[in-house]
Protein backbone atom coordinates (compact mmCIF):
# COMPACT_ATOMS: atom_id res chain seq x y z
CA UNK A 1 0.00 0.00 0.00
CA UNK A 2 1.52 3.26 -1.00
CA UNK A 3 1.76 5.96 1.64
CA UNK A 4 0.02 8.99 0.22
CA UNK A 5 -2.07 11.86 1.46
CA UNK A 6 -5.11 10.86 -0.54
CA UNK A 7 -8.03 9.16 1.17
CA UNK A 8 -7.77 5.40 1.11
CA UNK A 9 -10.63 3.54 -0.56
CA UNK A 10 -12.23 0.35 0.64
CA UNK A 11 -13.22 -2.83 -1.14
CA UNK A 12 -15.88 -4.97 0.49
CA UNK A 13 -16.80 -8.39 -0.80
CA UNK A 14 -19.59 -10.82 -0.09
CA UNK A 15 -18.83 -14.53 -0.24
CA UNK A 16 -19.18 -16.24 -3.61
CA UNK A 17 -21.83 -18.55 -2.24
CA UNK A 18 -24.01 -15.54 -1.53
CA UNK A 19 -23.92 -14.26 -5.10
CA UNK A 20 -20.80 -12.13 -4.72
CA UNK A 21 -21.61 -8.48 -5.06
CA UNK A 22 -18.81 -6.03 -4.53
CA UNK A 23 -18.10 -2.38 -4.90
CA UNK A 24 -15.02 -0.20 -5.18
CA UNK A 25 -14.93 3.34 -3.91
CA UNK A 26 -11.92 4.62 -5.86
CA UNK A 27 -13.82 7.75 -6.86
CA UNK A 28 -14.67 8.76 -3.30
CA UNK A 29 -12.78 11.90 -2.34
CA UNK A 30 -14.67 12.90 0.79
CA UNK A 31 -15.83 10.85 3.79
CA UNK A 32 -14.39 7.52 2.59
CA UNK A 33 -15.71 4.31 4.17
CA UNK A 34 -12.31 3.60 5.73
CA UNK A 35 -9.80 5.86 7.45
CA UNK A 36 -6.05 5.31 7.53
CA UNK A 37 -4.66 6.23 10.95
CA UNK A 38 -1.26 7.79 10.47
CA UNK A 39 1.90 6.69 12.23
CA UNK A 40 3.85 9.32 14.18
CA UNK A 41 7.34 10.12 12.96
CA UNK A 42 10.07 7.61 13.88
CA UNK A 43 7.43 4.90 14.32
CA UNK A 44 7.76 1.60 12.47
CA UNK A 45 5.56 -1.50 12.10
CA UNK A 46 2.47 0.22 13.49
CA UNK A 47 -0.42 -2.19 14.01
CA UNK A 48 1.37 -5.22 15.48
CA UNK A 49 -1.47 -5.39 18.03
CA UNK A 50 -4.54 -3.31 18.88
CA UNK A 51 -6.91 -2.65 21.79
CA UNK A 52 -9.96 -0.39 21.94
CA UNK A 53 -12.27 0.87 24.67
CA UNK A 54 -14.73 3.64 25.43
CA UNK A 55 -13.03 6.62 27.04
CA UNK A 56 -14.11 10.01 28.32
CA UNK A 57 -14.07 11.49 24.80
CA UNK A 58 -15.58 8.51 22.98
CA UNK A 59 -13.73 5.53 21.56
CA UNK A 60 -9.99 5.21 22.08
CA UNK A 61 -7.67 2.91 20.15
CA UNK A 62 -4.14 1.94 21.17
CA UNK A 63 -1.82 0.39 18.57
CA UNK A 64 1.54 -1.25 19.19
CA UNK A 65 4.53 -0.53 16.97
CA UNK A 66 8.07 -1.92 17.11
CA UNK A 67 9.19 0.10 20.14
CA UNK A 68 6.17 2.03 21.41
CA UNK A 69 2.41 2.22 21.69
CA UNK A 70 0.34 4.92 20.03
CA UNK A 71 -3.01 6.37 21.20
CA UNK A 72 -5.75 7.54 18.83
CA UNK A 73 -8.88 9.35 20.01
CA UNK A 74 -11.52 8.14 17.57
CA UNK A 75 -14.34 10.08 19.24
CA UNK A 76 -18.01 9.19 19.12
CA UNK A 77 -18.89 10.17 15.55
CA UNK A 78 -17.63 9.49 12.06
CA UNK A 79 -14.76 11.97 11.89
CA UNK A 80 -11.95 10.45 13.95
CA UNK A 81 -8.63 12.14 14.35
CA UNK A 82 -6.28 10.26 12.05
CA UNK A 83 -3.20 11.59 13.83
CA UNK A 84 -2.00 10.17 17.12
CA UNK A 85 -2.95 11.88 20.36
CA UNK A 86 0.05 10.52 22.26
CA UNK A 87 2.60 7.73 22.32
CA UNK A 88 4.58 5.88 24.95
CA UNK A 89 8.03 4.44 24.39
CA UNK A 90 8.76 0.79 25.19
CA UNK A 91 12.18 0.05 23.78
CA UNK A 92 12.72 -3.58 24.82
CA UNK A 93 15.02 -3.30 27.83
CA UNK A 94 14.60 -3.64 31.61
CA UNK A 95 12.44 -0.52 31.72
CA UNK A 96 9.83 -1.91 29.33
CA UNK A 97 9.17 -4.84 27.01
CA UNK A 98 6.01 -4.86 24.93
CA UNK A 99 3.42 -7.58 25.34
CA UNK A 100 2.70 -9.75 22.31
CA UNK A 101 -0.87 -8.47 22.45
CA UNK A 102 -2.53 -5.46 24.09
CA UNK A 103 -5.46 -5.77 26.52
CA UNK A 104 -8.04 -3.12 27.41
CA UNK A 105 -8.82 -2.77 31.11
CA UNK A 106 -11.31 -0.76 33.16
CA UNK A 107 -12.51 -1.38 36.71
CA UNK A 108 -12.77 0.62 39.96
CA UNK A 109 -10.09 -1.44 41.72
CA UNK A 110 -7.62 -1.86 38.87
CA UNK A 111 -7.81 1.49 37.07
CA UNK A 112 -10.03 3.75 39.23
CA UNK A 113 -12.69 3.19 36.56
CA UNK A 114 -10.58 4.91 33.91
CA UNK A 115 -10.13 3.24 30.53
CA UNK A 116 -6.61 1.84 30.14
CA UNK A 117 -4.63 -0.55 27.97
CA UNK A 118 -2.13 -3.00 29.46
CA UNK A 119 0.87 -3.04 27.14
CA UNK A 120 4.08 -4.31 28.76
CA UNK A 121 6.22 -4.91 31.83
CA UNK A 122 9.48 -3.66 33.25
CA UNK A 123 11.38 -2.46 36.31
CA UNK A 124 10.76 0.87 38.02
CA UNK A 125 13.04 2.62 40.49
CA UNK A 126 10.83 4.22 43.13
CA UNK A 127 11.63 7.58 44.74
CA UNK A 128 12.77 5.63 47.81
CA UNK A 129 15.35 3.81 45.69
CA UNK A 130 13.41 0.53 45.73
CA UNK A 131 13.33 -1.29 42.40
CA UNK A 132 10.09 -3.11 41.64
CA UNK A 133 8.55 -4.94 38.71
CA UNK A 134 5.51 -3.35 37.07
CA UNK A 135 2.89 -4.23 34.52
CA UNK A 136 2.46 -1.06 32.48
CA UNK A 137 -0.87 0.61 31.65
CA UNK A 138 -1.55 3.49 29.26
CA UNK A 139 -4.75 5.26 30.25
CA UNK A 140 -7.16 7.95 29.11
CA UNK A 141 -5.47 11.34 29.04
CA UNK A 142 -2.17 9.67 28.00
CA UNK A 143 -1.47 8.80 31.63
CA UNK A 144 1.01 6.03 32.37
CA UNK A 145 0.00 3.82 35.29
CA UNK A 146 1.10 0.44 36.58
CA UNK A 147 0.08 -2.67 38.48
CA UNK A 148 2.50 -4.56 40.70
CA UNK A 149 3.76 -7.89 39.42
CA UNK A 150 3.47 -10.94 41.71
CA UNK A 151 6.41 -11.80 43.97
CA UNK A 152 7.83 -14.65 41.86
CA UNK A 153 7.75 -12.49 38.75
CA UNK A 154 9.47 -9.67 40.65
CA UNK A 155 12.26 -12.06 41.61
CA UNK A 156 12.58 -13.42 38.09
CA UNK A 157 12.78 -9.94 36.57
CA UNK A 158 15.42 -8.78 39.03
CA UNK A 159 17.81 -11.42 37.71
CA UNK A 160 17.23 -10.91 34.00
CA UNK A 161 18.23 -8.52 31.26
CA UNK A 162 15.01 -7.97 29.33
CA UNK A 163 14.99 -7.72 25.53
CA UNK A 164 12.41 -7.64 22.75
CA UNK A 165 12.58 -11.45 22.78
CA UNK A 166 11.14 -11.56 26.32
CA UNK A 167 7.56 -12.72 25.83
CA UNK A 168 4.56 -11.40 27.75
CA UNK A 169 0.98 -12.41 26.93
CA UNK A 170 -2.09 -10.51 28.16
CA UNK A 171 -5.82 -11.20 28.06
CA UNK A 172 -8.97 -9.54 29.37
CA UNK A 173 -12.65 -10.50 29.27
CA UNK A 174 -15.11 -8.86 26.88
CA UNK A 175 -16.12 -6.60 29.80
CA UNK A 176 -12.42 -5.56 30.18
CA UNK A 177 -12.83 -5.79 33.97
CA UNK A 178 -10.02 -8.26 34.83
CA UNK A 179 -6.64 -9.29 33.45
CA UNK A 180 -4.56 -12.45 33.02
CA UNK A 181 -0.87 -12.46 32.11
CA UNK A 182 1.72 -15.11 31.29
CA UNK A 183 5.51 -15.06 30.87
CA UNK A 184 6.66 -18.37 29.32
CA UNK A 185 10.37 -17.87 30.07
CA UNK A 186 9.53 -17.52 33.76
CA UNK A 187 7.02 -20.41 33.63
CA UNK A 188 4.57 -18.08 35.37
CA UNK A 189 0.98 -16.99 34.84
CA UNK A 190 -0.91 -14.61 37.11
CA UNK A 191 -4.30 -12.94 37.45
CA UNK A 192 -5.75 -9.57 38.46
CA UNK A 193 -9.42 -9.91 39.49
CA UNK A 194 -11.70 -6.93 39.00
CA UNK A 195 -12.04 -6.46 42.77
CA UNK A 196 -8.35 -6.01 43.63
CA UNK A 197 -5.23 -4.33 42.18
CA UNK A 198 -3.07 -7.15 43.54
CA UNK A 199 -2.05 -10.06 41.33
CA UNK A 200 -1.95 -13.63 42.45
CA UNK A 201 -0.04 -16.43 40.78
CA UNK A 202 -1.86 -19.24 39.02
CA UNK A 203 -0.78 -22.83 39.81
CA UNK A 204 2.05 -24.17 37.67
CA UNK A 205 1.27 -26.40 34.73
CA UNK A 206 2.27 -30.06 35.21
CA UNK A 207 5.37 -31.73 33.78
CA UNK A 208 7.27 -28.48 33.38
CA UNK A 209 4.95 -27.15 30.66
CA UNK A 210 5.23 -23.43 30.04
CA UNK A 211 2.19 -21.13 30.06
CA UNK A 212 1.98 -18.68 27.20
CA UNK A 213 1.14 -18.19 23.52
CA UNK A 214 -2.33 -16.87 24.42
CA UNK A 215 -4.51 -16.20 27.49
CA UNK A 216 -8.18 -15.36 28.07
CA UNK A 217 -10.72 -14.73 30.85
CA UNK A 218 -14.42 -15.62 31.10
CA UNK A 219 -16.21 -13.98 34.08
CA UNK A 220 -19.34 -15.54 35.60
CA UNK A 221 -21.56 -15.12 38.66
CA UNK A 222 -19.19 -16.70 41.19
CA UNK A 223 -15.75 -16.08 39.71
CA UNK A 224 -13.79 -16.60 36.51
CA UNK A 225 -12.67 -19.27 34.11
CA UNK A 226 -9.08 -18.38 33.19
CA UNK A 227 -7.57 -20.01 30.12
CA UNK A 228 -3.86 -20.31 29.33
CA UNK A 229 -2.36 -22.00 26.28
CA UNK A 230 0.70 -24.16 26.67
CA UNK A 231 3.81 -22.79 24.97
CA UNK A 232 5.17 -26.27 24.29
CA UNK A 233 2.11 -28.43 23.48
CA UNK A 234 -1.20 -28.11 21.61
CA UNK A 235 -3.09 -27.77 24.89
CA UNK A 236 -5.30 -25.20 26.55
CA UNK A 237 -5.31 -25.20 30.36
CA UNK A 238 -8.24 -24.08 32.49
CA UNK A 239 -8.27 -22.52 35.95
CA UNK A 240 -11.31 -21.94 38.15
CA UNK A 241 -10.89 -18.69 40.09
CA UNK A 242 -13.32 -18.01 42.93
CA UNK A 243 -14.22 -14.78 44.70
CA UNK A 244 -11.64 -15.30 47.49
CA UNK A 245 -9.73 -15.11 45.12
CA UNK A 246 -7.97 -18.44 44.75
CA UNK A 247 -7.30 -20.55 41.69
CA UNK A 248 -7.56 -24.27 40.97
CA UNK A 249 -6.19 -25.97 37.87
CA UNK A 250 -9.22 -27.89 36.58
CA UNK A 251 -7.90 -29.60 33.45
CA UNK A 252 -6.87 -29.15 29.86
CA UNK A 253 -8.26 -29.29 26.34
CA UNK A 254 -6.27 -30.72 23.45
CA UNK A 255 -6.71 -30.05 19.75
CA UNK A 256 -4.97 -30.28 16.37
CA UNK A 257 -1.58 -28.81 15.57
CA UNK A 258 -1.15 -25.25 16.94
CA UNK A 259 -4.37 -25.47 18.96
CA UNK A 260 -4.50 -22.52 21.35
CA UNK A 261 -2.20 -20.23 19.34
CA UNK A 262 -4.86 -17.47 19.48
CA UNK A 263 -7.60 -16.89 22.07
CA UNK A 264 -10.42 -14.37 22.37
CA UNK A 265 -13.95 -14.19 23.78
CA UNK A 266 -17.36 -12.97 22.63
CA UNK A 267 -21.11 -13.38 22.93
CA UNK A 268 -22.26 -15.91 20.35
CA UNK A 269 -25.05 -17.89 22.05
CA UNK A 270 -26.71 -15.05 23.97
CA UNK A 271 -26.75 -16.81 27.35
CA UNK A 272 -24.98 -14.01 29.24
CA UNK A 273 -21.65 -15.86 29.60
CA UNK A 274 -18.80 -15.02 27.22
CA UNK A 275 -17.92 -17.77 24.76
CA UNK A 276 -14.36 -18.73 23.87
CA UNK A 277 -12.66 -18.40 20.50
CA UNK A 278 -9.65 -20.66 19.92
CA UNK A 279 -7.51 -20.87 16.77
CA UNK A 280 -5.24 -23.64 15.56
CA UNK A 281 -3.39 -23.72 12.25
CA UNK A 282 -6.50 -24.05 10.05
CA UNK A 283 -9.63 -23.53 12.15
CA UNK A 284 -11.22 -21.12 14.62
CA UNK A 285 -13.46 -22.80 17.23
CA UNK A 286 -16.25 -21.14 19.20
CA UNK A 287 -16.79 -23.01 22.48
CA UNK A 288 -19.75 -22.31 24.75
CA UNK A 289 -18.50 -20.39 27.77
CA UNK A 290 -21.15 -21.98 29.98
CA UNK A 291 -19.44 -25.35 29.48
CA UNK A 292 -16.03 -23.94 30.44
CA UNK A 293 -17.01 -22.23 33.70
CA UNK A 294 -18.11 -25.66 35.00
CA UNK A 295 -15.32 -27.62 33.33
CA UNK A 296 -13.68 -30.29 35.46
CA UNK A 297 -11.52 -33.02 33.94
CA UNK A 298 -11.49 -36.53 35.35
CA UNK A 299 -7.70 -36.36 35.36
CA UNK A 300 -5.33 -33.39 35.27
CA UNK A 301 -2.81 -35.45 33.29
CA UNK A 302 -5.24 -36.46 30.51
CA UNK A 303 -6.61 -33.70 28.31
CA UNK A 304 -10.14 -33.55 26.94
CA UNK A 305 -10.45 -33.43 23.15
CA UNK A 306 -11.85 -30.21 21.73
CA UNK A 307 -14.20 -32.34 19.62
CA UNK A 308 -15.99 -33.53 22.78
CA UNK A 309 -16.74 -30.02 24.05
CA UNK A 310 -19.87 -27.93 23.49
CA UNK A 311 -18.83 -26.40 20.18
CA UNK A 312 -21.07 -23.62 18.91
CA UNK A 313 -19.41 -23.56 15.48
CA UNK A 314 -16.08 -23.59 13.65
CA UNK A 315 -14.73 -21.26 10.97
CA UNK A 316 -12.15 -21.96 8.31
CA UNK A 317 -10.47 -19.97 5.56
CA UNK A 318 -12.35 -18.51 2.59
CA UNK A 319 -11.51 -17.44 -0.94
CA UNK A 320 -13.57 -14.51 -2.16
CA UNK A 321 -13.54 -12.35 -5.24
CA UNK A 322 -10.14 -10.62 -5.28
CA UNK A 323 -9.15 -12.16 -1.92
CA UNK A 324 -7.42 -15.53 -1.56
CA UNK A 325 -7.54 -16.39 2.13
CA UNK A 326 -6.66 -20.08 1.91
CA UNK A 327 -3.14 -19.70 0.59
CA UNK A 328 -1.14 -20.31 3.76
CA UNK A 329 -1.07 -21.78 7.23
CA UNK A 330 -1.67 -20.76 9.89
CA UNK A 331 -4.83 -19.24 8.47
CA UNK A 332 -5.79 -16.68 11.15
CA UNK A 333 -3.34 -13.99 12.19
CA UNK A 334 -5.78 -12.39 14.66
CA UNK A 335 -9.28 -13.11 15.99
CA UNK A 336 -11.88 -11.12 17.89
CA UNK A 337 -15.62 -10.73 18.28
CA UNK A 338 -17.56 -7.63 17.27
CA UNK A 339 -21.20 -6.62 17.29
CA UNK A 340 -21.25 -5.39 13.71
CA UNK A 341 -25.03 -5.25 13.27
CA UNK A 342 -26.08 -3.94 16.69
CA UNK A 343 -28.07 -7.06 17.63
CA UNK A 344 -27.69 -9.04 20.85
CA UNK A 345 -24.98 -11.45 19.67
CA UNK A 346 -21.57 -10.95 18.12
CA UNK A 347 -19.96 -11.69 14.80
CA UNK A 348 -16.57 -13.36 14.34
CA UNK A 349 -13.77 -11.22 12.90
CA UNK A 350 -10.62 -12.88 11.57
CA UNK A 351 -7.52 -11.09 10.36
CA UNK A 352 -5.76 -12.89 7.51
CA UNK A 353 -2.46 -11.09 7.11
CA UNK A 354 -1.14 -13.53 4.51
CA UNK A 355 -4.17 -13.16 2.22
CA UNK A 356 -3.48 -12.45 -1.45
CA UNK A 357 -5.45 -9.37 -2.57
CA UNK A 358 -5.75 -8.88 -6.34
CA UNK A 359 -2.53 -10.78 -6.87
CA UNK A 360 -0.61 -8.94 -4.14
CA UNK A 361 0.94 -11.48 -1.78
CA UNK A 362 0.46 -10.87 1.95
CA UNK A 363 -1.47 -7.67 1.28
CA UNK A 364 -3.88 -8.89 3.95
CA UNK A 365 -7.63 -8.74 4.57
CA UNK A 366 -10.22 -9.08 7.32
CA UNK A 367 -13.05 -11.62 7.13
CA UNK A 368 -16.38 -11.21 8.95
CA UNK A 369 -18.48 -14.28 9.82
CA UNK A 370 -22.00 -14.65 11.21
CA UNK A 371 -23.24 -17.63 13.18
CA UNK A 372 -26.17 -19.19 11.31
CA UNK A 373 -27.79 -22.47 12.38
CA UNK A 374 -24.64 -23.74 14.05
CA UNK A 375 -22.30 -22.70 11.23
CA UNK A 376 -20.00 -19.70 10.81
CA UNK A 377 -20.76 -18.21 7.38
CA UNK A 378 -18.32 -15.72 5.86
CA UNK A 379 -20.24 -12.59 4.96
CA UNK A 380 -17.59 -10.17 3.89
CA UNK A 381 -13.95 -9.54 3.21
CA UNK A 382 -12.55 -6.10 3.95
CA UNK A 383 -9.41 -4.67 2.39
CA UNK A 384 -8.13 -1.40 0.96
CA UNK A 385 -8.03 -0.98 -2.80
CA UNK A 386 -4.47 0.34 -2.74
CA UNK A 387 -3.31 -2.90 -1.10
CA UNK A 388 0.32 -3.80 -1.82
CA UNK A 389 2.30 -6.96 -1.19
CA UNK A 390 3.64 -7.20 2.34
CA UNK A 391 1.19 -4.72 3.93
CA UNK A 392 -0.17 -7.59 6.09
CA UNK A 393 -3.49 -5.94 6.89
CA UNK A 394 -5.19 -8.05 9.56
CA UNK A 395 -2.05 -8.75 11.58
CA UNK A 396 -4.19 -7.40 14.41
CA UNK A 397 -7.91 -6.66 14.73
CA UNK A 398 -10.04 -4.85 17.31
CA UNK A 399 -13.71 -4.02 17.85
CA UNK A 400 -14.16 -0.26 18.18
CA UNK A 401 -17.28 0.85 20.15
CA UNK A 402 -19.61 2.99 18.00
CA UNK A 403 -22.93 3.53 19.75
CA UNK A 404 -25.01 0.35 19.77
CA UNK A 405 -22.63 -1.49 17.45
CA UNK A 406 -18.91 -1.90 16.83
CA UNK A 407 -16.59 -1.15 13.93
CA UNK A 408 -13.52 -3.05 12.82
CA UNK A 409 -10.00 -1.70 13.17
CA UNK A 410 -7.11 -3.63 11.63
CA UNK A 411 -3.35 -3.25 11.78
CA UNK A 412 -1.14 -3.29 8.67
CA UNK A 413 2.43 -3.19 10.06
CA UNK A 414 3.94 -3.68 6.60
CA UNK A 415 2.37 -0.34 5.66
CA UNK A 416 3.05 1.17 9.11
CA UNK A 417 -0.65 1.95 9.51
CA UNK A 418 -3.98 1.08 11.09
CA UNK A 419 -7.31 1.11 9.24
CA UNK A 420 -10.70 1.88 10.77
CA UNK A 421 -13.56 0.45 8.67
CA UNK A 422 -16.83 2.36 8.98
CA UNK A 423 -18.89 0.22 6.63
CA UNK A 424 -19.73 -3.42 6.08
CA UNK A 425 -22.70 -5.30 4.71
CA UNK A 426 -23.96 -6.19 8.20
CA UNK A 427 -24.55 -2.61 9.34
CA UNK A 428 -28.35 -2.08 9.42
CA UNK A 429 -29.77 0.68 7.25
CA UNK A 430 -30.73 2.84 10.23
CA UNK A 431 -27.15 2.73 11.53
CA UNK A 432 -25.37 3.51 8.27
CA UNK A 433 -23.39 6.72 8.25
CA UNK A 434 -22.76 9.13 5.40
CA UNK A 435 -19.52 7.34 4.62
CA UNK A 436 -21.43 4.16 3.66
CA UNK A 437 -22.96 4.03 0.15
Amino acid sequence: MSVTNRLVPLCALVALSLGCSWARFDDVTDNPPVERLKAPSSTSSLGLSLAAHTGAMGSSLVAAASDRIVLYDLGSGTTPSTTATASQSCVGDNSCVLARGLASLKSPALTNDIGCVAYGMGMLTESSGTVSGKLWLFCDGAERRSLDLPASMQTWLSNRALTNETALYLGAPHSISALVAAAPEASLAWFYPSSSPFAFELPSLPDGKKPGRAVAVIPHDTGYAVLVSSMTTDELWLYAVDSTPSATLTGCIQGPAQFGRLLSTGNFDGDGIDDLLVADGTTVYAIAGSSLVTFSASSITECTSVASLQLLATASCANLKDVIGCNSQPFASAITSANLDGTGTDELVIGVAEAVVRGESAAGAVLAYTLENGTFVVKEGLFVSSAAGGDRLGTSVAAVPAGNLERIAAGAPGDNSVMEFFCNSLVPAESKVARCP
